[in-house]
C-alpha cells in the first residue's frame, strides 16, 4: 500500500518500460513461486529477481546490489496495480492475469485494466494534502478524443496535473491556450515551452520552493535549478510511460507529422462508447475485498465488443450480413473482428512499401531521423527501427524487406521486435541482409548488441546458401562494439557459421548514405551489396578496427558509385 501524499501530479508505470514486458515477467513469477509468500519476504523477492535475471528475455548486463528491491519495482507496480497479480497473500495470477498469458486480445484486456487504475485506491491511499479523485488512463483517453490529439509534452506538462475529474475542464483550456501560444511563438519555440515547463512546475511545488525542500534522489544538489530539471525529467519520463501503455490498448496510435498520441481512425467508435459508459469518478469501495473483486473481474468494465448488437454494425461495414452471424456467440463475433483487423494490418504494410517505392517521401524520413536523434519522439528505439525499415524499402529493389516491429492498426510501430530475431530482415536475389538499430551508446551498446547482433546473422546465415551481411546502424558507435564486429569478421566461430559479414555505421552515415541514393535516383542493390563486401573485406585485412571504420565512414560518401577497389578484393 502506497500513500499519495508525496505525490503533486498523477503518475504513470515506467517499471516495466512496456506493458508488453509484464506478460513473460508474471509468468516467470506464477511458473516459479506461485502459491509462496511474497510480502516482506526479501529472501524469494531476490530468488524471483535471479530467475528473472537468467531469463532469455531479460534485457540488462549488470546485476543489481539489491536484487530483492528490483524485484519489487518490477512486480509491486504495474503487475499488482494493475490487477494481474495478486500479492496480498499467497502469490497467484489473477484472472486478468491468465487472460494477458493466454495472448488472445491482449489490447482488451490491457485495455479493461488501465481503465480500472484510479486515485485513490485501497493500492494507493489518499493525500493528506491534495484531493486525488481520478481515473488517469480514462481522462487522457478523453483530452486524446476532444483535443484530436495530445503531444508528449502537453502531458508531461499539463495532463499530469490532472489529480482530480473535476480539473478537467481547466487542464483542457490550459492546453488549448498552450497550442495558441505554440503558434506566436514558432521561431524560439524549445525556449518557449522550457518556460512554460518551468512556469508550471513553479507552480505545482510552489510549497516546496516556498519552504527551500529542493532536494532530490538523484542528487546532492540543492539547488532550485536542479530541482526543476529533475521535475522536468521525471514528468516527461511518466509522459512517454503514459503514451507507451495507452498505446497498447490499440485505442489509440502515435502520429509523427503532428507528433501527437491520436485516437485510432479505425476504434473511434470503441472509444466513444468507453467516454459515455464509464463515469469519470473513481469507484468507492465497501472494503479491500470489494476492490479485489473489481479489479481482478476479467469482464469489467464492459467495453463495445461486448455488446453483441453493436459487434454486428461493426462487421456489417465490412459487408457481413446480420444472418451470417445469428447462430455466433460474442466470442465469434470477435474472433471474425481479429481476422479482419489483421488482413487490415497486412493492407497497411503493402500500402506503405507502395507509398515508399521512390524517394519522394524522403524529407518525411528524414524529419523522423531527425525527432530521434534529438529524442523529441517517444519511445525513440522503436521508431528507429520502423525508419529504417522504411528507408530500406525505399532504398533498393529488395524481393522483400520486413521489419519485425509489431504494428498497430493504424501501420504504426507498437513493439519493438522480439530479443530472437533481427530488427529487419531483407531478402535480393542474390544476397541476404539484416539489418540492427540501437540508440544505445557507451558500453551498454556492446553489452546489449555484441552477441545478439551476432547471434541473428549466424541464424540468417545457416538457413541460405546465398551471401549473408549485416547492417549495424546507431546513433554513436561504441569503440568496443565495433572491435568486437572487426574481430568476428576476421575468424572463424562455429556458433555464428564461420566469419560473420557485420558492417557498423553511425545513423548520421546512414542518413547520408539515404540522400546520395536519392540524389542519383539509385534504387539497385547491386550497389549495396558491393559496399558490404567491399567493407567487410578490407576490414579483413586492415591494420587495426579505427582504420576499418574511418575507410566505411569515407567509402560511405561514394557507395551509389561502384568502386574498381570492391571489384579487385
Amino acid at each position: 500500500m502506497a500513500s499519495l501524499t508525496k505525490s503533486k501530479t498523477i503518475f504513470a508505470f515506467t517499471s516495466p518500460r512496456t506493458i508488453e514486458k509484464i506478460i513473460p515477467e508474471i509468468e516467470l513469477l506464477g511458473n516459479h513461486f506461485s502459491g509462496k509468500i511474497w510480502k516482506a519476504n526479501a529472501q524469494l523477492q531476490s530468488d524471483y529477481f535471479e530467475v528473472l535475471f537468467r531469463s532469455e528475455f531479460y534485457e540488462g548486463e549488470t546485476y543489481p546490489n539489491n536484487p530483492a528491491l528490483a524485484a519489487r519495482d518490477r512486480i509491486t507496480r504495474a503487475p499488482k496495480a494493475l490487477g494481474f497479480v495478486d500479492l496480498e497473500t499467497n502469490i497467484a495470477i489473477t484472472k486478468p492475469g491468465l487472460a494477458l498469458l493466454g495472448g488472445k486480445r491482449v489490447d482488451e484486456v490491457i485495455t479493461r485494466q488501465l481503465l480500472k487504475f484510479q486515485l485513490p485506491s485501497p493500492n494507493h491511499t489518499q493525500s493528506t494534502l491534495i484531493d486525488f479523485a481520478v481515473k488517469p488512463y480514462l481522462e487522457l483517453l478523453r483530452l486524446t478524443s476532444e483535443l484530436d490529439g495530445i503531444s508528449r509534452t502537453e502531458i508531461a506538462i499539463f495532463f499530469l496535473q490532472l489529480t482530480n475529474f473535476k480539473k478537467y475542464d481547466k487542464v483542457k483550456k490550459m492546453i488549448l491556450r498552450f497550442r495558441e501560444q505554440s503558434k506566436q511563438n514558432k521561431i524560439n519555440r524549445k525556449a518557449f515551452v522550457e518556460a512554460q515547463f518551468n512556469a508550471q512546475i513553479k507552480i505545482i511545488y510552489a510549497d516546496e520552493i516556498h519552504a527551500g525542500i529542493t532536494s532530490t534522489r538523484q542528487s546532492e544538489d540543492n539547488s532550485l535549478e536542479k530541482f526543476i530539471a529533475t521535475k522536468r525529467s521525471n514528468m516527461r519520463d511518466y509522459a512517454d510511460a503514459f503514451i507507451r501503455y495507452m498505446r497498447a490498448t490499440q485505442l489509440v496510435t502515435f502520429n509523427v507529422q503532428s507528433n501527437r498520441l491520436k485516437i485510432s481512425e479505425f476504434r473511434q467508435s470503441d472509444v466513444d462508447y468507453i467516454l459515455l459508459s464509464i463515469k469519470p469518478e473513481p469507484e468507492i469501495f465497501s472494503d479491500k475485498e470489494a476492490f479485489r473483486a473489481y479489479l481482478f473481474d476479467e469482464n469489467q468494465p464492459v467495453l463495445l465488443v461486448d455488446d453483441r448488437k453493436l459487434l454486428g454494425q461493426k462487421l456489417k461495414i465490412h459487408g457481413i450480413s446480420a444472418a451470417e452471424l445469428v447462430n455466433e456467440s460474442i466470442e465469434q463475433l470477435k474472433d471474425r473482428i481479429d481476422l479482419m483487423e489483421f488482413l487490415l494490418s497486412g493492407e497497411q504494410i503493402e500500402e506503405a512499401e507502395r507509398a515508399l517505392k521512390d524517394f519522394g517521401r524522403i524529407a518525411e524520413l528524414e524529419a523522423v531521423f531527425e525527432q530521434i536523434s534529438n529524442r523529441e519522439i517517444p519511445d525513440a528505439p522503436l521508431y528507429l527501427e520502423w525508419n529504417v525499415w522504411r528507408a530500406m524499402v525505399m532504398l533498393n529493389d529488395a524481393i522483400r524487406v520486413e521489419g519485425h516491429f509489431k504494428r498497430d492498426l493504424d501501420g504504426m510501430p507498437l513493439n519493438s521486435a522480439p530479443g530472437n530475431r533481427p530488427d529487419i530482415e531483407c531478402n535480393y536475389e542474390d544476397f541476404n541482409l539484416i539489418v540492427e538499430v540501437t540508440l544505445s551508446s557507451g558500453r551498454k551498446q556492446f553489452e546489449m548488441e555484441g552477441e545478439p547482433v551476432a547471434h541473428h546473422f549466424g541464424q540468417i546465415s545457416k538457413l541460405s546458401l546465398k551471401p549473408t551481411y549485416c547492417l549495424f546502424v546507431a546513433n554513436k558507435l561504441n569503440p568496443g562494439a565495433v572491435a568486437h564486429f572487426f574481430n568476428l569478421n576476421r575468424f572463424n566461430t562455429s556458433a555464428y557459421g564461420g566469419k560473420t559479414n557485420i558492417v557498423p555505421v553511425e545513423l548520421s552515415v546512414f542518413r547520408e548514405m539515404l540522400l546520395r541514393a536519392r540524389d542519383e535516383n539509385l534504387q539497385d542493390s547491386r550497389y549495396l551489396k558491393k559496399f558490404l563486401n567491399f567493407m567487410v573485406e578490407f576490414g579483413r585485412h586492415a591494420e587495426n578496427e579505427n582504420v576499418w571504420i574511418d575507410t566505411i565512414r569515407e567509402y560511405s560518401k561514394n557507395w551509389c558509385k561502384v568502386s574498381p577497389l570492391a571489384d579487385a578484393i
